[in-house]
């Protein structure tokens, strides 16, 4: 288990003598329009040797810093449930023309909350502006949408029918049935142990959100699923945002690596 910083900055010549005087090869980065110092985007990893000094240099730069896990095979391997993530986000739900129109369009909001985002329920079919364009992927999430699935037909028949996950059909905003995707419907939501997980109590409506998980395994469920795939009960997110975490079991993970299906990664949930 290693922990990665992604780091995005406008990199002046100076700055990238430092880093390289550090032991960091730093890409040529991306002239934006309307001129000024590169745009550059690079990894360190906080096993690096001089990772103190880094990380003293980005704060004083007010670099943007994502931090991510990156897990052993063996690691993966080991897990008996996984966290799914997307590695791939394709075009966003519809109606998009009118602030969120697709809110109002697939959720029941009787219990949403603006401030925070918590409780909506879906309550018709996602619209979408058209057949996505898979390429050689097989598994999308569309922007917005954080604990919502979409896979081709075929990967539905060949990897996630077999485990009992039900899919839904998904229409375009004439309300025709799209022939080349399908989400991956999940009902059953597991609690999870979140002691210790930084959170907030919304002032509006009293839910509680946690911020995303990004440093080591997902916290453990407090009991055991039913279903293959599954919701936490917990919300996770920031700001307006708010999302169930998916989690899916070893077998159905190994089913996606072994059917090659590009589109999502997975890391391990704690045991306990």
């Amino acid at each position: 288990m290693k922990f990665v910083h992604k780091i995005t900055l406008r990199m002046s010549e100076s700055q990238r003598e430092e880093l390289e005087t550090l032991g960091v090869k730093v890409p040529a980065g991306l002239i934006l329009p309307g001129g000024g110092l590169p745009f550059v985007v690079f990894e360190v990893e906080e096993d690096h040797r001089n990772w103190a000094a880094l990380h003293e240099l980005f704060q004083r730069w007010n670099a943007i810093d994502f931090v991510s896990t990156k897990f052993s095979k063996k690691e993966l391997d080991a897990a008996e449930w996984l966290v799914m993530s997307p590695s791939w986000h394709h075009g966003y739900p519809q109606p998009d023309d009118d602030s969120f129109g697709f809110r109002e369009a697939t959720y029941d909001l009787k219990d949403y909350c603006v401030e925070c985002g918590l409780g909506k329920k879906q309550n018709a079919p996602f619209q979408m502006i058209g057949e996505p364009r898979w390429g050689k992927k097989g598994i999308l999430q569309m922007n917005w949408v954080f604990d919502q699935y979409f896979v081709t037909p075929k990967v539905w028949e060949v990897v996630f029918k077999p485990h009992g996950v039900p899919s839904r059909p998904v229409i375009n905003r004439k309300g025709v049935e799209l022939k080349t995707v399908v989400q991956l419907d999940i009902s059953e939501e597991v609690a999870v142990k979140v002691e210790g997980l930084p959170g907030a109590v919304c002032k509006q409506c009293g839910g509680t959100k946690y911020l995303p998980v990004v440093r080591g395994p997902f916290p453990p469920m407090a009991s055991s699923p039913k279903a293959a795939m599954v919701w936490s009960q917990q919300y996770f997110g920031s700001g307006a945002s708010a999302n169930h975490a998916v989690l899916i079991s070893k077998d159905l993970a190994k089913a996606l690596s072994e059917a090659k299906v590009l589109g999502a990664s997975v890391e391990p949930v704690n045991p306990t």
